[in-house]
């Protein structure tokens, strides 16, 4: 950017045989030597932040040689900024007489400019000047402009050859001052600039082009300064303008696409100098093209100057994928291959700009960023190599098969597609393949050289395909894309097979087939890359070892393959391959590999002999018999420690389906999903992932045996600490050194197993880190409690519970995860009622959305030694309460304060309930495994069927027993259902829950009755629109002040603001409505307004209501000593209400008629009313 011009004005004019030219001459040569200007902070008002502008490179000129001229649409620094007169005076006459007119006459000039800039006066007198020795200057007490200006600085400047830097600092810091005070405020007078041209956009004759220009000129000054930031933001916001003028569908202010430029396909799009971008944009001529070339290349190079250059070729990426999209809309009107021929020279171009930005010395060494640009980088150059092979299979030196491919035809319908390795094998920006014909003859050709040399001449066009491959394999080899690697690598074999290279296609080939073996490339590309492999083993001769490291490949190419191939050896090959697999030496796998599948069978385990089995089948894809030396499956569980093995060991694999059967010994319970297979061939194991089969499988375990729950407790106050309850039930199994682990599978949530209880006796752990339980008898139940620590994101919470057990067959395993709900049922709110003797605490229970809550008791329990009496307004003892989401309980407390106890302490609030919900699938699961399992499975669906209409039960919370629900539906289902409907009547509903939560007494309430009487008789009556008084009694009681009852000295003093909030419709306020008063508990506060009635008919009073006053003035201590009172009031006679009769309606009219006797004529006479 070129410098900013700052000038200067020198008094008196210089000459040479003048000792003031000297020291003028000196003054300027001292601040060019101080130039340029470094770390300048500008704090704008149209900005939040502080920028520092690091240096500016200033060009210090005369006034008279600076250009006056201003031009809206360029930077605010075309034209100068800060104006210096440097002024050498030592004599008052001299001052009075000529030094004041000319810097009037200066600052004249310089405001008819009428351009931002800043005004500096400098005095400079020469060292031991008369001025100095005098200890005065020749302002003295002078009011003028120089006066009040006190002309900035008096310097004393080093004489000529003197080098004094102690001198400069005070001047150059005012220097800046002046820049960064006058570039702020031509840089505000700007924007407000380009907010009127915006804002005048629906208007006629408005125009883009301009508006951009005149906005794009605060980019340019922000640039000017070193403020690339700013400046792209200011070309972001340009284009996002563009964007909504785009989808306006209104380019009336563009001419057509463009890109018919003779050279628009080989022109660097991050050089904004190759076209007069600018002077089109003045004209409105410049096309699409040019416009979006133009605002790309402007961001790119300010992301440049800042170092971003990631950001360069991500942005470079998407903008040639979407103009080249665009470009494709009217490529008939293009040159031909224009399309390829310009993403080939604009992908180049970027690399090359960012390539040269990226080998300039980075700030604070600061190299963090370019790993991410090599990744970006390696594409871009892959775009580019892409258009090469489209030209190279158009001009028909490649061949239009794989592994290469024809330009394409279409693009795809999303318009954010970038050029990644799906889009470019099918949509990449390409000439279409048409007929010879489809175009004129005359259609332009490109202009890029090297690829028109490509095009023309055979040799060429290799060399560069090929040199610009390998370029895109070490890109992608650099930032560890190898998977990316592997399409340029087809292609380099392709180009080898084309040029009859069989040696090395031969080696290529074995190296591209290892590595996609590596990486799990399964693909096309194998496919070719095997038969290439094949092909030039045949040409060379070549076996043994090097044809044998391709066994893994070739058998996967054997599975794709159908039927016979024709070779009479296949067989045995197969065969020798397998057998040599199984000496492979050290462990070896293939993940995936087709040339075995595994499929589950069945949906539920089956139990023998306390051992769990499932079948499976196992396809074996090739035509020869597989003798593998396991077979392992592996179901999971979402939870740690929740794989189970099931496996068989030699089997001999048919081709074709084979049925298995496996074992595993471990005991669980629950739904298991497939994980993952195995089949082994000496230590070579063929690995297959399941879990995307959605197979799952249902391990039933025996309902006799061992059970464990783990359950919140019944009772919790929320005051204890957390803890989790495990029964442990036996069975008909004797439990000996039964050690448990509990897990939490739930984020922020740990179990603390050194705090396990039992009974209320303390569980030791053992060294491995289980709780020790001891020997479980046959029928025992057991019940251990765990404290946990966190709170879980949500209402549930996750655990995987272990129990480890030994029996007379040996050690077990007993594994489940269960989910426990952590939420309490119900929502518990309180409203508060202040009354000078009482506290009414009204209780609203309501339960949650989904549930139905019976609740026995809600109790309000003061503690003993509590200050507080606690009265409930319900009796205790009373039938349960049924209560759903939309219908609340409610409880009412009446809570007094004692003389004695302590009225800071809390009392509690205890509820006693029990879920609808919880109660009927108890009483169903009890009822269901009391039934023999023959007759269980229908029952079951029946009476989940149920369940499961919330209409065929919601009689239940009416009263109506679970017997008259279950039996009408289950009486057509023979015994079974006669059984469950007997067995449903004695069944034992669950135990009753309840729930403690501490409840505060409110403290610090200064509370303030209201009473408001009218002073009327009671017998008057009352008419709409005459006036009445009223009396306002305010009374104060510090009853729930707390401790100490009265109120203290600040709280005395305090002020209190009474309102009558009056209804305008209903009442008037004549007079003074709202007033402060000082709160006396001792004495009360009377107050007389005057109401209005605005309306007839029956009224209520107006409300009143009392706040704090916090003075504006007061002291911040004082306040801080009282904001912690709330004022809390109400109305005494709120219900009370005024009848207010309609206006009586009156017509005064003079009638004439003759004065009565002895009336003097003038006398006052009382009119006739009507």
């Amino acid at each position: 950017m070129p410098p900013t011009t700052i000038t200067y004005t020198l008094h008196p004019t210089p000459s040479h045989a003048s000792s003031s030219s000297s020291v003028l001459h000196n003054a300027v040569v001292g601040i060019k030597a101080h130039l340029p200007l470094r770390n300048l902070h500008w704090k704008s008002s149209s900005r939040t932040s502080l920028r520092t502008i690091q240096e500016i490179d200033i060009d210090l000129v005369d006034l008279g040689e600076a250009t006056s001229l201003r031009d809206k649409n360029t930077s605010v620094l075309d034209s100068p900024l800060v104006n210096m007169c440097l002024v050498v005076c030592e004599d008052g006459e001299v001052y009075k007489s000529q030094t004041r007119n000319f810097i009037r006459d200066w600052l004249s000039l310089l405001a008819a400019r009428r351009t931002p800039h800043a005004s500096l006066i400098v005095l400079v007198n020469p060292p031991n000047s008369s001025a100095d020795k005098s200890g005065k200057t020749v302002w003295g007490k002078d009011k003028g402009v120089l006066g009040k200006l006190k002309a900035d600085f008096n310097l004393n400047l080093p004489p000529p050859g003197v080098n004094d830097p102690a001198a400069w600092p005070e001047l150059i810091n005012k220097l800046k001052e002046c820049f960064v005070t006058a570039f702020d405020a031509a840089i505000l007078e700007r924007e407000d600039e380009v907010k009127r041209g915006e804002a005048q956009r629906v208007m006629v004759g408005w125009n883009f082009c301009t508006w951009f220009l005149l906005k794009e000129s605060l980019a340019q000054s922000f640039e000017a300064v070193n403020l690339p930031e700013d400046s792209l933001i200011i070309y972001e916001e340009l284009e996002a303008a563009f964007i909504q003028v785009v989808k306006e569908q209104n380019l009336s202010w563009f001419g057509k696409l463009g890109a018919t430029g003779p050279r628009d396909d080989s022109l660097p799009i991050l050089n904004t100098t190759m076209k007069p971008y600018r002077e089109m944009l003045r004209t409105s001529s410049i096309s699409v093209f040019d416009f979006r070339v133009y605002l790309f290349a402007r961001q790119g190079i300010l992301l440049g100057k800042l170092g971003r250059i990631t950001e360069v070729a991500k942005r470079g990426q998407w903008f040639v994928a979407s103009l080249a999209k665009r470009l494709r809309e009217n490529e008939a009107d293009l040159a031909e291959h224009f399309i390829e021929s310009w993403t080939y020279t604009a992908c180049m171009d970027i690399v090359s700009k960012c390539d040269q930005w990226a080998r300039l010395e980075r700030p604070n060494n600061d190299y963090s960023g370019l790993t991410a640009y090599e990744s970006v980088r390696s594409e871009l150059l892959d775009i580019a190599r892409i258009q090469v092979e489209h030209l190279g299979v158009s001009s028909g030196h490649l061949p239009s098969a794989y592994p290469f491919q024809p330009p394409s035809a279409s693009q795809p319908a999303s318009s954010d597609v970038l050029f990644d390795e799906a889009s470019l094998v099918s949509s990449s920006p390409s000439s279409p393949v048409v007929p010879t014909d489809s175009f004129s003859t005359s259609r332009p050709q490109i202009s890029n050289s090297i690829l028109h040399a490509a095009i023309a001449d055979r040799s060429n066009f290799f060399a560069l395909y090929r040199d610009l491959t390998h370029k895109v394999i070490a890109a992608y080899r650099k930032c560890a894309k190898n998977l990316s690697c592997i399409r340029p690598l087809t292609n380099l074999l392709g180009l080898a097979v084309i040029l009859d290279q069989w040696e090395e296609a031969y080696t290529q080939a074995q190296e591209l087939a290892r590595e996609c073996q590596e990486l799990g490339v399964w693909d096309r590309v194998v496919k070719y890359v095997l038969g290439v492999a094949l092909k030039a083993a045949k040409k060379l001769d070549k076996g043994g070892m090097e044809w044998g490291k391709l066994a893994i490949g070739y058998l996967e190419v054997s599975v794709r393959e159908t039927g016979k191939t024709g070779d009479e050896d296949e067989d045995m090959l197969l065969k020798e391959v397998i057998e040599g697999l199984k000496k492979v030496d050290g462990a070896w796998s293939v993940e995936g590999h087709r040339l075995f599948s595994i499929r589950l069978l069945g949906k539920e385990t089956k139990i023998d002999h306390n051992e769990i089995t499932i079948d499976v089948e196992v396809t074996n894809e090739l035509h020869v018999d597989v003798e593998n030396d396991r077979v392992e499956v592996r179901l999971d569980h979402p939870h740690p420690g929740g794989v189970i093995v099931f496996s068989a060991k030699e089997i001999t694999l048919h081709p074709g389906i084979n049925l298995i059967r496996l074992q595993s010994s471990t005991s669980t319970h629950g739904i298991y999903n497939l994980q993952s297979a195995s089949l082994f061939l000496g230590q070579f194991s063929f690995n297959y992932d399941l879990k995307d089969s959605g197979k799952s499988v249902i391990i039933r375990r025996d309902e006799g045996a061992l059970g464990i729950t783990l359950r919140m407790p019944y009772d919790i106050k929320l005051t204890d600490d957390t803890l989790m309850v495990l029964d442990i039930k036996s069975g008909q199994i004797d439990l000996r050194e039964v050690r448990v682990n509990l897990t939490s599978l739930t984020r922020g949530v740990g179990f603390i197993l050194e705090g396990a209880k039992r009974d209320g006796t303390n569980l030791a752990l053992n060294d491995e880190g289980l709780i020790t339980v001891g020997d479980i008898r046959p029928g025992e139940t057991m019940t251990i409690s765990v404290p946990y620590t966190g709170l879980p994101p949500t209402d549930y919470m996750r655990a995987h519970i272990d129990l480890i057990y030994s029996t007379d067959k040996g050690a077990r395993q007993w594994m489940d995860v269960q989910t426990v709900d952590t939420g309490l049922p119900l929502t518990i709110n309180v409203q508060d009622f202040f009354r000078p003797d009482c506290l009414l605490s009204h209780f609203t229970v309501s339960p949650d959305d989904k549930e139905i809550l019976r609740i026995a008791s809600a109790e309000l329990i003061a503690p003993e030694g509590s200050g507080y009496e606690v009265e409930s307004c319900r009796k205790q003892g009373g039938d349960p309460i049924v209560s759903v989401a939309n219908q609340p309980l409610s409880f009412l407390f009446k809570i007094r304060r004692k003389k004695d106890g302590d009225p800071t302490s809390s009392l509690s609030l205890r509820i006693r309930y029990r879920q609808v919900d919880e109660e009927i699938r108890s009483s169903v699961t009890d009822v269901l495994r009391s039934l023999p399992p023959s007759s269980r499975a229908s029952i079951e669906r029946a009476v989940c069927e149920i369940l499961a209409d919330r209409s065929k039960w919601r009689s239940y919370v009416m009263g109506e027993s679970l017997e008259g629900i279950f039996c009408h539906a289950l009486k057509n289902m023979g015994n079974s259902g006669l059984a469950f409907c007997e067995s449903i009547k004695s069944v034992t509903l669950p135990e009753w829950r309840s729930l403690e939560i501490p409840v505060d007494v409110p403290q610090r309430r200064l509370l303030t009755a209201i009473s408001l009487v009218p002073t009327l008789p009671p017998s008057t009556l009352i008419y709409q629109g005459r006036p009445l008084a009223f009396l306002l009694k305010l009374s104060t009681s510090s009853q729930w002040m707390g401790l100490p009852s009265e109120l203290t000295e600040e709280e005395k003093i305090q002020r209190l603001v009474y309102d009558v909030q009056a209804n305008p419709e209903d009442w008037i306020v004549l007079g003074k409505k709202k007033a402060y008063f000082v709160p006396d508990p001792e004495k009360d506060v009377k107050v007389e307004i005057v109401l209005l009635p605005t309306r007839a008919g029956t009224i209520f009073l107006p409300n009143v209501s009392i706040y704090p006053l916090h003075s504006p003035d007061g002291s911040s201590e004082l306040q801080a000593k009282v904001q912690g009172v709330l004022c809390e009031s109400y109305m005494e006679n709120a219900a009370q209400t005024v009848r207010v009769l309609p206006a009586k309606k009156e017509v005064t009219v003079l009638v004439p008629a003759p004065l009565p006797g002895g009336v003097p004529i003038g006398e006052q006479w009382d009119g006739v009313r009507a």
